[in-house]
């Protein structure tokens, strides 16, 4: 008895030791990774890394085409405290008060050919023409001889948005508005306009080292303009 009693055990012994075996060969063992950007054109890419952490960030520096560009405007005009749409000051209907929003090709802008912002603070455009450039806090100011010209950016792997806008609010008495029809001649303009352009990454380097330095001349950017100068004029002859 005690000699069958030996025999399953030793069995058992084994059978348990050949399943712990099995096991161990069996199960996969998980290495461990590291996170990381995993992205070869982010500024923060890690090239040890083997679990993308979602981290990676971008630098504006690259070539960028312009793919649209947006325009809104919006104006508004008070006479004697009240909102005028319209009117006609004897020489012609005079839209006073408006807002709407146009959406252009590159072409229609006239802004032609790509822009490249250089790691040494270049902004180049269509190749040739240059300006100085900072950029800092989602901000993009581009600094030519005459203005600076400032622009709300943002930008991924892939895409760049820049968004300059313009505003201006003016008050005076025109004292003859009385005379058409308004309580006194107490006049409030507000008008605002903002250029938006969407661009998307290149892969082209513009190379020609000479066209980088001292061409100023260029007229890629457009400050949005107020045509209320006209305006102002007729409400202040009638």
């Amino acid at each position: 008895m005690k000699k069958v009693l030996y025999t399953l055990l030793a069995v058992s012994i084994i059978f348990a030791a050949c399943k712990k075996e099995e096991d161990e060969v069996t199960t996969p063992v998980t290495p461990v990774g590291i996170s990381g950007c995993m992205n070869a054109m982010a500024t923060n890419y890690n090239s040890s890394a083997t679990n993308d952490d979602g981290s990676c960030t971008y630098s504006i520096v690259g070539v960028w085409t312009p793919t649209s560009v947006t325009q809104d405007t919006s104006m508004t005009t008070t006479i004697a405290g009240e909102i005028v749409e319209e009117f006609d000051f004897g020489d012609g209907l005079e839209i006073l008060t408006y807002s709407g929003s146009q959406t252009m090709t590159p072409e229609e802008a006239d802004m032609e050919g790509n822009m490249e912002f250089t790691a040494d603070g270049y902004a180049i455009f269509a190749g040739a023409d240059t300006s100085l450039y900072t950029y800092s806090n989602d901000m993009l100011i581009i600094i030519d001889e005459d203005e600076e010209m400032e622009f709300a950016c943002t930008f991924t792997e892939t895409d760049l948005t820049l968004t300059m806008e313009e505003s201006m609010d003016t008050a005076f008495t025109e004292p003859m508005l009385v005379m058409l029809g308004f309580a006194n001649g107490d006049v409030t303009i507000s008008a605002s306009q903002a250029m938006t352009i969407n661009c998307s990454r290149n892969t082209a380097v513009n190379t020609n080292v000479n066209q980088r330095i001292g061409n100023t001349n260029h007229s890629w950017f457009v400050k949005p303009k107020f045509n209320t100068a006209k305006l102002i004029n007729s409400i202040k002859q009638k």
